[in-house]
């Protein structure tokens, strides 16, 4: 298997099922209506909506970086306002977020293996650490978003 093949594959494992490390992205996420979505079960911390919408768009970002541009991030792309909270509109960020995570696996599939360990940017990032890092990002925000569940008195089935 090629480095770039096991990055997919984590990639995968990440954002879909059998993380190593417990429920992947997705797996936070199965049964989450609007409703807990946009509930913020912690005073001063991100509902799952505001975490969703934050993870598509750093998977984008990252999808355009490693397809060479530089795409600079606003406080509001950074964390969108979420919209009124509706079914239609949940349904719009999670379509989003599939998006974004087919347009980032896509970037990671066709960039060059061995430009993998070059510097992105100006920078010490390499490519390999930019693209490891937004999946460390990704498992990072549904261990978030499990104790939110948690918080709800909707954890995950173990």
């Amino acid at each position: 298997m090629s480095e770039r093949q096991r990055i997919l594959d984590l990639l995968d494992r990440a954002y879909r099922t059998k993380a190593w490390h417990g429920p992947a992205l997705l797996e936070t996420l199965e049964g989450m209506n609007a409703a807990m979505a946009a509930k913020r079960v912690v005073k001063g911390a991100h509902t799952a909506w505001e975490l969703v919408d934050h993870l598509a768009t750093w998977n984008e970002v990252v999808a355009m970086r490693v397809g060479g541009q530089k795409p600079t991030v606003t406080p509001e792309m950074n964390f969108p306002e979420t919209p009124r909270p509706t079914p239609a509109a949940w349904k719009r960020s999670l379509r989003r977020l599939a998006t974004s995570q087919r347009k980032f696996r896509a970037a990671v599939a066709k960039f060059p293996e061995a430009k993998l360990g070059q510097k992105f940017g100006s920078g010490p990032t390499t490519y390999h650490l930019l693209i490891h890092g937004q999946i460390q990002h990704q498992l990072y925000h549904a261990g978030q978003i499990a104790m939110l569940r948690r918080g709800m008195g909707k954890a995950l089935k173990q």
